[in-house]
């Protein structure tokens, strides 16, 4: 189920990325509403890891660490979904073009979660988990580049003062994004370290 979960992050990523990659309309409506149907699936699968975790005795690595690795995973979707809501609600006329950059940024994020989650099975290959977790880590502060810079173009650019509201807000949620992948590798360190 973590590995639904890690999958589920990087279809709604690929789906991100798309729909900052095109402006039609009709597409951008479509792929908006797949992210929506990956967010509710998601939503069930971390449902179902925390009832499973209630119910059993004997757990793979600690309890508290598996509900915090289910509620982060399950945030990336939850933000994913909210910068997609705010295209269609906000409808802004442009968006800055490191968007585009934040979105791949965030899909290669969601890369290394796959891959570092793909090992929690068998724990045996902490190494590579390692290697994720640093590249996540990496990748966050990358993001936070690309925001500091994005806020400034917005700021610089932008003349009307709505349109700038709408694009901070939306960037600014990419960022959470990023940051919550970071989070991610923080959990997975913690369970590695506590396992070996």
């Amino acid at each position: 189920m973590f590995e639904q979960m890690a999958e589920y992050i990087l279809a709604a990523s690929t789906i991100q990325l798309e729909i900052f990659e095109h402006e039609d309309p009709v597409k951008e409506k479509d792929l908006i509403k797949k992210i929506r149907e990956i967010e509710s699936a998601a939503d069930d699968t971390a449902q179902k890891l925390f009832d499973d975790l209630d119910k059993t005795f004997v757990t793979p690595f600690d309890r508290e660490d598996m509900h915090q690795l289910i509620a982060t995973l399950d945030t990336i979707i939850d933000l994913i979904k909210s910068v997609s809501q705010r295209l269609r609600m906000y409808r802004p006329k442009n968006m800055p073009a490191e968007c585009k950059d934040l979105a791949k940024v965030i899909l290669r994020g969601a890369e290394q979660i796959q891959s570092a989650v793909s090992e929690l099975k068998t724990m045996k290959k902490t190494t590579k988990i390692f290697k994720a977790v640093r590249k996540m880590t990496d990748i966050e502060s990358e993001a936070d580049e690309l925001y500091h810079n994005t806020i400034s173009n917005i700021f610089k650019n932008e003349k009307d003062a709505i349109e700038l509201i709408k694009q901070k807000e939306i960037v600014e949620n990419m960022e959470r994004t990023a940051d919550r992948i970071e989070d991610v590798s923080d959990v997975l360190k913690t369970i590695i370290l506590k396992t070996a």
